[in-house]
C-alpha cells in the first residue's frame, strides 16, 4: 500500500462516527474470529511464565553466590529482566494478531493461528529491538508514577503529570509502529519517525476507537460483577461460584476487547495510509 499525502479533509464530528464505526467493526470480526483471542492468552501465559522462570533462576543464583544478600540483588536483577522480557513477549504477540487481523480484514479469509505467529516471526529482529526500547519508556514510566507516592506534594504532583504526559505522547508517537513492522517490514527507526505522522491523519478516530473499546470494557466488567453480586448471598458454596465466574468473565472480557483494539488499530492503519476502509467493513456496511 501507498501512503496518502494527506489525511481526510472531515470535521471532529465525522472522526468520532467514523472512530465509533471502527470500534464496531473490531467487535464483528473478533466475535467472528473469537480465536484472534488466543494470542491475548497466549501472551499473557508466557509473559507469566517468564517472569517466574527469570526471577527463580536470578534469586536462587544470587543465594547460592551472596547468601540473602545476594539473592536480594538477584530479585531486583530478575525483575528487570522480567519487564524486559515481557515487553517483547507482548510485541511479539501483539505483531501476531495484528498480523492475523489484517488478512483477514483485507483478503476476508480467515488464516490459522499459525499464520500470525510465522509472520511475527518474520520480523523477530525489529520485535526484539521494539520490545526493549518500549519496556525501557516503561521503566521510566513506573519509575514516575512511583513518586505519586511520596509524601512530599511536589513531588507527588510532578510524578502525576510527567507520567501522564509521556504515557500519552509515547501513544501517540508509536501508536502504529508495531502494524509498521508486522505488515510493511520497517524497520524501528523509521517506523518511529513515520508513526506520528499517520497519527496526526487519524487522531480523532485513533482517540475515539481506543477510549469506546475501553469503556464498553469496563461497562461489561462492572455488569458481569452486578450479575455475580447475588450468588454471594449464597453461602460458601454461592460465594466460590460468584468468584469462579466473576474471574472468568472478567477475563474473558479483558481478552476480546484487547483483541478488538488489536484489529482497532490495523483499521485505522489501513485507512490512514488509503483513506479508504477495509474491503471487510463492507460486508458489516460499516465503511469509514
Amino acid at each position: 500500500m501507498m501512503m496518502r499525502s494527506e489525511g481526510p479533509k472531515m470535521g471532529f464530528r465525522a472522526r468520532i462516527g467514523r472512530g465509533w464505526r471502527v470500534t464496531k467493526l473490531g467487535m464483528h470480526v473478533v466475535r467472528a474470529d473469537p480465536e484472534l483471542m488466543a494470542y491475548m492468552l497466549f501472551s499473557g501465559i508466557f509473559s507469566i511464565i517468564a517472569a517466574i522462570t527469570i526471577l527463580a533462576l536470578t534469586g536462587g543464583l544470587g543465594f547460592f553466590v551472596g547468601g540473602e544478600e545476594g539473592a536480594e540483588s538477584g530479585v531486583y536483577v530478575g525483575a528487570f529482566l522480567s519487564y524486559m522480557v515481557i515487553a517483547i513477549i507482548t510485541v511479539f504477540w501483539n505483531a501476531a494478531i495484528i498480523a492475523s487481523a489484517h488478512e483477514r480484514l483485507t483478503a476476508g479469509t480467515n488464516p490459522s493461528f499459525s499464520y500470525g505467529i510465522k509472520q511475527a516471526m518474520k520480523c523477530l529482529p525489529q520485535i526484539v529491538i521494539w520490545g526493549l526500547i518500549s519496556g525501557t519508556v516503561g521503566l521510566i514510566i513506573t519509575a514516575f508514577q512511583s513518586m505519586q507516592q511520596s509524601d512530599n506534594l511536589v513531588v507527588s504532583i510532578f510524578g502525576h503529570i510527567a507520567s501522564f504526559i509521556v504515557q500519552v505522547a509515547w501513544w501517540i508517537a508509536t501508536f502504529f509502529v508495531v502494524p509498521m513492522i508486522v505488515l510493511d517490514n520497517i524497520g524501528v527507526g523509521e517506523s518511529m519517525s513515520k508513526s506520528p505522522e499517520l497519527f496526526k491523519q487519524t487522531w480523532g478516530e485513533d482517540v475515539v476507537s481506543t477510549t469506546g473499546t475501553g469503556i464498553i470494557n469496563i461497562l461489561v466488567c462492572l455488569l458481569i460483577v452486578v450479575i455475580c453480586l447475588p450468588l454471594f448471598a449464597l453461602g460458601e458454596i454461592g460465594s466460590g461460584l460468584g468468584i469462579l465466574v466473576m474471574f472468568a468473565g472478567i477475563a474473558i472480557s479483558v481478552l476480546f476487547f484487547s483483541a478488538c483494539e488489536a484489529v482497532n488499530r490495523v483499521s485505522l492503519y489501513y485507512f490512514a495510509k488509503t483513506g479508504e476502509s477495509p474491503p471487510l467493513a463492507q460486508k458489516y456496511g460499516l465503511d469509514f
